[in-house]
């Protein structure tokens, strides 16, 4: 069936291209934005309702004005605060420094002079010359020595130092009498009396550790 367009009143009409130039008519005012899209605050009908914001309390709010500055103003308690720092006392005068002169001219001629065979102290106008160091001879260097020996042979056992020096000294190298004593004084200087004390009442009772305990409880009572 065909269609004649020429007895149309207004005019032919013809689709209108889909990205055409817009069109420079005026278009009647309409309440809603493109894409249907309402605007906040703007009430569209029966539909939801859309409300503004509500405005943010006064007292949150930071006055702005160029008297108040710009930025926070914080308030610090008084103890918080920093005092200026506690007035230093005046400075003192400079100390002034020893000026004594050390002269170690006299130790050296006394050492000198000691180093004499016979040295004359009364240059010195000293009645009393000071004691000579005498350097041991070889025989009581190896008696010294031996003794050293018997000593670290006890105490390497075990046994009290201090014991096995007066046992050494009074019994010799003999192992019984050594060790008989060395405990017995061990367990009485335990007990907080004087060494000397101890080692006479064991040697009073020959190491009979029972006789001398007794003896110095009764001695000190």
């Amino acid at each position: 069936m065909d269609y004649d367009y020429r007895n149309k009143s207004g005019g032919p009409s013809y689709p209108r291209p889909m990205y055409g130039p817009p069109s420079t008519s005026p278009s009647p005012s309409s309440n809603h934005p493109m894409y249907g899209y309402p605007k906040i605050g703007q009430q569209t009908g029966p539909g939801p309702q859309f409300f503004s914001p509500p405005e943010r309390n006064s007292s949150f709010q930071h006055n702005t004005s160029p008297s108040s500055g710009i930025g926070i103003r914080v308030n610090l308690k008084p103890e918080y605060r920093i005092t200026p720092p506690p007035q230093l006392l005046p400075r003192v005068g400079d100390i002034h420094r020893s000026s004594f002169q050390f002269d170690f001219g006299l130790e050296r001629k006394v050492l000198a002079e000691a180093e004499k065979d016979n040295p004359d102290w009364s240059k010195f106008g000293s009645e009393n010359p000071p004691a000579k160091f005498h350097e041991p001879s070889p025989s009581s260097v190896g008696q010294m020595q031996g003794v050293d020996h018997v000593v670290m042979k006890y105490t390497a056992s075990g046994l009290n130092r201090e014991a096995v020096n007066i046992a050494v000294a009074n019994y010799g190298d003999n192992p019984t009498k050594v060790q008989e004593f060395a405990n017995g004084f061990t367990a009485i200087r335990e007990m907080g009396f004087p060494t000397n004390a101890v080692a006479d009442a064991l040697f009073m009772f020959e190491n009979d550790t029972d006789k001398a305990l007794a003896h110095l409880l009764h001695g000190s009572s």
